[in-house]
């Protein structure tokens, strides 16, 4: 029994459901997406409900984001310019669309020329973890309203499929990439447990000749534009006048000159490259695989690593990926054991040596300009004199600050303003949750009013024993009552006098709980501030009350205002990453500032000498160490 009436000719076009399903689990991603659109192509339809017309599986292309037909059914008829419009349609809203009349329902999302008006195209895109793989679109006939609905539904239940199928490829991507970093590791873990490069080197080869079963792995350096072999895997010792190791060499040298990966034999799709070197290697040495990949290090190559294998082991595309992943990896690592393998004395020596060849040798103009440069600077800073003024952070401050607190346990229902915000005596600045209070209050009031009914009927009756009993209930629920609609009145927390919030930012606490007593903002007056300083420890010493200096903010960086130290406080405080001692100062003139604002402030001192305002710190600290190291 079928889902739906198709074409003869279209049903004779289909291969045998059986081995659909079997190419559809297959390694073979083209004939797999092959085979799932002649599988939807005969169930996209239904009996008296829709027929189909054509299924379309489209691949994107990563690297040019370009959708791209896998598979089609009829796979004589190619993809209308309707399903490829549907398909781009659908990858870019990252959602199913229907174009076409007769979607009962669904709007068509573009207008349809009227010869085409009774197809309806379904599109849907695969994604994979968010990642767009593909879109799966389908053209029906539908032959009763509605049909696009339950089109659709069964493009989703196909799509599934390929979903399954995108995953099961990334997957196996992921895989590879996740064998090459684990061989990278290995070779670099081969390399660092060994003390030295000679050793090191050999490790690495032998164990990447092992682990990818080749007959011989060869590592050699570039040295005056040749090649000298370092290590040769499962070789201890070889002469470098073997024949050989002239081939490997002259095969690295290949490669480094072509700046590329050589593969012997080369594909038959990769680009020419010169392999004569290559194939002289494998017909002496007796193998039919080569491949030669250049060390990059530092933008230069400096050498090469040749693996080499039997004629019953070629190559795999998957294994060329890995070995130039690994050796990428390994070569920064082999150059750097290289190098630290000389004798500190040789590399002291060949650093000194360059150095002094770039100083007193030709060329090298530069380096003899600077070292003029600083001998002039040098003359100039012990002759010249400045004035010596001490820099220190500073940050403005109200000479007195209000705290606001809670006086009452509650919660926060809302807070207009922020710190920065100028407000008014009297402004509202918090105002906590008042509900549960004034449910009191009706509560109080409701019991009061009872309370006054039976006082009342007390009187009725002439039971003054109860009446007065009842008129001190009643007092007590005024006392009650006064006690409520005070602590309603302290849910409003007005500003002091006029000022500026300084801290307090409740605008993301809404809600929140707090605690009688707890500090919820701070505000200081306009007018009348103090400048507070963080002297370094190392110049305390040079500070005096009475000293003048300019401040500039952050916020006024164009403008200088003058200061006088009032007082030093002598008391230190640790803060980022050093000591420092609080200095008051007091701002002389007027100034339009606002607390809170933050800059620099330098005290002038005294005249000195250039260089020794330049080294009195690093003469001061190793006095310091000095005495502190030195035996007793």
């Amino acid at each position: 029994m079928t889902l739906h009436q198709t074409d003869p000719a279209q049903d004779a076009a289909l291969p045998p459901r059986g081995s659909l399903w079997q190419t559809l689990t297959g390694t073979d991603a083209g004939a797999a997406a092959q085979a799932w659109a002649d599988l939807m192509f005969e169930r996209i339809g239904a009996p008296g409900e829709a027929d189909p017309v054509s299924v379309v599986m489209f691949r994107l292309d990563p690297a040019t984001r370009r959708l791209l037909p896998a598979g089609q059914a009829p796979q004589a008829r190619a993809p209308t310019p309707d399903a490829i419009s549907a398909a781009e349609a659908a990858l870019e809203a990252g959602r199913g669309v229907v174009r076409g009349d007769g979607a009962a329902g669904l709007a068509p999302t573009a207008p349809r020329p009227s010869a085409a008006r009774q197809t309806v195209t379904l599109a849907l895109p695969i994604a994979v973890d968010g990642v767009s793989g593909g879109v799966a679109v389908a053209e029906i006939l539908p032959l009763q309203a509605g049909a696009a609905r339950p089109a659709m539904r069964r493009l989703q239940w196909g799509a599934a499929w390929m979903r399954d199928r995108l995953r099961s490829e990334r997957s196996a991507e992921d895989a590879a990439r996740y064998e090459a970093a684990a061989q990278a590791l290995h070779a670099v873990v081969a390399v660092a447990e060994t003390g030295d490069f000679a050793t090191g080197a050999r490790a690495a080869v032998t164990d990447l000749s092992t682990r990818f079963g080749c007959e011989r792995v060869s590592l050699g350096f570039r040295r005056r534009k040749h090649s000298r072999l370092a290590a040769i895997s499962h070789s201890a010792q070889f002469s470098r006048n073997m024949g050989l190791v002239r081939d490997l060499a002259e095969t690295m040298d290949e490669a480094i000159d072509q700046r590329s990966a050589v593969l012997f034999p080369p594909p038959a799709d990769d680009p020419a490259y010169v392999t004569r070197a290559a194939e002289v290697l494998a017909r002496d040495d007796g193998v039919s695989h080569v491949f030669t990949v250049p060390l990059y290090v530092r933008d230069a190559f400096i050498g090469a690593m040749v693996f080499e294998r039997p004629a019953d082991a070629p190559f795999t595309q998957r294994d060329l990926d890995i070995l130039e992943a690994v050796v990428t990896v390994l070569a920064p690592v082999l150059d750097e054991k290289r190098r630290n393998d000389r004798w500190l004395v040789t590399k002291t020596a060949v650093t000194l040596r360059n150095q002094l060849v770039k100083l007193f040798g030709p060329a090298y103009l530069g380096r003899k300009l600077l070292l003029l440069g600083l001998a002039a600077l040098c003359v100039f800073f012990w002759f010249a004199r400045a004035p010596y003024t001490v820099s220190a952070d500073a940050i403005v401050q109200g000479a007195v600050q209000r705290s606001i607190s809670a006086g009452f346990d509650g919660f926060i229902a809302a807070a207009p303003v922020r710190p920065g915000d100028t407000v008014r005596e009297g402004a509202l600045l918090v105002q906590l949750d008042d509900r549960d209070l004034v449910l009191d209050r009706l509560r109080l009031v409701t019991e009061r009013q009872r309370r006054e009914i039976e006082y009342d009927r007390a009187l009725a009756d002439r039971d003054r024993a109860e009446a007065r009993i009842l008129a001190t209930q009643i007092e007590q629920a005024d006392a009650q009552l006064r006690l409520v609609d005070e602590q309603i009145a302290r849910t409003r927390l007005t500003a002091p006098f006029d000022g500026l919030v300084l801290e307090g930012d409740l605008s993301q606490a809404i809600g929140a709980s707090v605690a009688r007593g707890e500090p919820l903002m701070t505000v200081a007056p306009l007018d009348d501030f103090r400048i507070q300083l963080a002297v370094p420890e190392g110049q305390i010493a040079d500070i005096m009350p009475g000293q003048t200096g300019q401040l500039r903010l952050t916020a006024y960086p164009d403008r200088a205002f003058t200061v006088e130290v009032e007082a030093i406080t002598p008391v230190a405080e640790y803060g980022d990453g050093q000591t420092r001692f609080r200095v008051d100062a007091t701002l002389v003139g007027a100034g339009a500032l606002r607390p809170g604002l933050e800059g620099v402030a330098r005290i002038e001192v005294e005249d000195r000498r250039l260089i020794r305002i330049w080294t009195d710190p690093i003469i001061d600290w190793f006095r310091l160490k000095l005495w502190q190291y030195r035996p007793v």
